[in-house]
């Protein structure tokens, strides 16, 4: 039967406002040991949400030991010498576990199979598969075991041989695989030139001299607010969370006062009221932006002459009903969702499910998708304009694939993408893919023109 957990996540908030989850042995009220180790070291700069799904699933498997054991797994590693394979050994019956309902048996799985709690399963297996690598790489050392230097390495090699295929088990059964399908299958979900222009005409705001009867919104500071966040998010490629962190101080300009920026980054020496609090994805996701002078110049405007002031916060961007609160993840989404249904509306066919281009739902996922196709397809042409008049095809193709590795880790950096990211390549693919499809019809067009020739000369010569 399931049992009451021993263990509860729980969020503590630092004096310098960081985020941090942490695993609670509530049977003594503190951190579970390894699980505090693995979010300081490992976890520390990762996002709230990522550190509780990773903790979820640790939490999981402490649950588990306990209820095959009877003694907790800190316990039970300690007393092992630090060794990790005892973990290793029972991610079989873990995952079983989980899919039982999270009860411990021996027998053939109990209830009926669900594709996506597997997918769902399988992943939490692959997260505590990680917390079990960073046991190895910490533990399995001269600070912790009484083994030569040579023997220790050895037998981490084995135990990481192990582990990789253990995760090659279940990765299969991921909903990354179904993610890639769904991405082909329902197209790339990024805007035409046209939907955006679309967007725009939706969310421009009202001047004295002409009213948007498109804009949902109220007129004035909450207009110009979600013109803003539009632009922003459209122009950058900025994720919700990188928006909500942005403060009137993240806004910069050159000394000479001809280059500006946007500077992405976790606050210093603030309290987020905010229950949800945004933060970074990952330490890539630091980074400086230059922001055209017209969006520059624009939030000026709206910082100096529109923004509500504040005395609890800094954040550019506030709710409109109090502007102590700053903006949150679900105001961001509703905003979306009103301009979405504006847009179904007005253009329904770019909304059509017979076109394989249409948009499905607009979302700020969408706006992210749009501004990285379209940066690498310009960065791309940029490279390739320089370089267009050079040497013979084979070198203009082996040059081509160089510019496009190039274009990928500009994009990498611009989006605050880690180095494990597969999202640029994601881009390219589909840019190429494009590159390829039209070349074919080209080759087809002329095709068809040499043989509409050979058809005419057969006709005459009857």
């Amino acid at each position: 039967m399931l049992g009451v957990s021993m263990y509860s996540l729980s969020l503590i908030v630092s004096s310098k406002g960081r985020r941090r989850w942490i695993l609670m042995d509530v049977t003594i009220c503190l951190p579970a040991l390894y699980p505090l180790r693995y979010v300081v070291d490992h976890l520390e700069y990762r996002s709230p949400s990522t550190q509780s799904a990773s903790l979820q699933a640790i939490k999981f498997f402490y649950d588990f030991w306990f209820i095959k054991h009877r003694t907790t797994f800190c316990y039970s590693f300690y007393f092992s010498g630090h060794d990790p394979a005892i973990a290793i050994h029972e991610m079989t019956d873990f995952f079983q576990y989980l899919e039982n309902g999270r009860l411990v048996s021996f027998a053939p799985r109990a209830l009926p199979f669900k594709h996506s709690s597997c997918m769902t399963n399988a992943s939490r297996v692959r997260a505590v598969i990680r917390f079990i690598g960073y046991l190895i790489a910490t533990y399995v050392s001269p600070y912790y075991r009484n083994e030569t230097p040579k023997e220790l390495s050895r037998y981490a090699s084995r135990l990481n041989t192990r582990l990789l295929i253990c995760k090659d088990e279940f990765k299969t059964l991921e909903r990354s695989n179904q993610r890639y399908y769904s991405r082909v299958t329902q197209g790339f979900q990024s805007m035409t030139g046209d939907m955006v222009e679309n967007v725009y005409r939706i969310v421009v705001p009202s001047s004295k001299h002409k009213n948007n009867f498109l804009n949902p919104f109220p007129s004035g500071f909450i207009q110009f607010r979600n013109y803003l966040i539009m632009r922003l998010m459209l122009n950058y490629g900025l994720r919700v969370g990188e928006l909500l962190l942005l403060e009137c101080v993240s806004v910069k300009a050159s000394i000479k006062g001809d280059k500006f920026s946007l500077i992405i980054s976790m606050p210093r020496n603030m309290t987020d009221p905010r229950i949800h609090a945004p933060s970074l994805k990952n330490e890539y996701s630091h980074r400086v932006l230059e922001l055209d002078k017209v969006d520059y110049e624009f939030l000026m405007i709206y910082m100096q002459k529109i923004r509500k002031k504040s005395t609890t916060h800094n954040f550019i961007f506030a709710s409109s009903q109090n502007p102590e609160s700053p903006l949150s993840y679900n105001a961001v989404h509703l905003i979306f969702s009103e301009v979405d249904k504006v847009f179904s509306l007005n253009y329904p066919e770019c909304k059509s499910a017979e076109r394989f281009d249409a948009l499905m739902k607009f979302t700020p996922h969408i706006t992210r998708h749009t501004w990285a196709y379209l940066t690498i397809k310009k960065l791309y042409h940029l490279k390739n304009k320089r370089f267009n008049g050079s040497g013979n095809n084979l070198a203009k193709n082996s040059l081509s694939m160089g510019w496009m590795d190039e274009a990928k880790e500009a994009l990498r950096l611009l989006g605050g993408w880690s180095i494990k990211s597969q999202m640029p390549d994601l881009y390219a693919k589909r840019f190429l893919s494009e590159q390829a499809n039209a070349a074919n019809i080209q080759r087809l067009l002329q095709h068809d023109s040499d043989f509409d020739c050979l058809i005419k000369e057969l006709l005459n010569g009857d």
